[in-house]
């Protein structure tokens, strides 16, 4: 069930970008990118519940939540919905991954996912859950989006305490 909620993630995707460009910021935009960000939460919880974690989910999941963030993204600057800075949340997001998988190629240890990046990505969707509900960034948007951002910090802490443990 897990895996179904993440491929539902990345299919749901498409329709979202294309309503949003076609038409611009709609409720029918915002009910389903909530949705979409809850199959975040769920197919995480789900799998750890059942004890279903799978190599095809600890891949896909980070791919379907950057997928759907970036594309949203990308979309909402396109309609010069966002502004251009919010795009350095997704330099933290591949320095990150590539981090991730030149630990994994060295070590053959995966570096977990922690706290920080949950909240990161948590917000990251509440900002964008903010901006399509009103229709318009606002001040409270770069709020979110910048503390978002800077949990990029604590982060890289908590990683560096993670590689010098093992």
């Amino acid at each position: 069930m897990a895996n179904i909620l993440t491929i539902i993630r990345v299919i749901g995707t498409f329709p979202l970008v294309g309503m949003i460009f076609l038409e611009g910021i709609s409720i029918n935009s915002f009910i389903l990118f909530v949705i979409l960000g809850i199959t975040d939460f769920f197919d995480g919880y789900l799998a750890r519940k059942y004890n279903k974690t799978s190599e095809f989910g600890k891949i896909m999941d980070p791919f379907a939540d950057k997928f759907l963030m970036l594309s949203i993204t990308i979309v909402l600057l396109i309609k010069h919905i966002i502004p251009y800075w919010t795009l350095i949340i997704f330099i933290r997001d591949i320095l990150a991954v590539i981090f991730a998988l030149y630990y994994k190629k060295k070590t053959n240890i995966m570096v977990k996912s922690n706290i920080y990046g949950k909240v990161k990505t948590t917000l990251h969707i509440l900002t964008i859950a903010l901006t399509l509900f009103l229709g318009k960034w606002t001040i409270y948007s770069s709020i979110l989006m910048i503390i978002a951002i800077l949990l990029f910090i604590p982060e890289i802490i908590y990683t560096y305490k993670f590689i010098k443990n093992k």
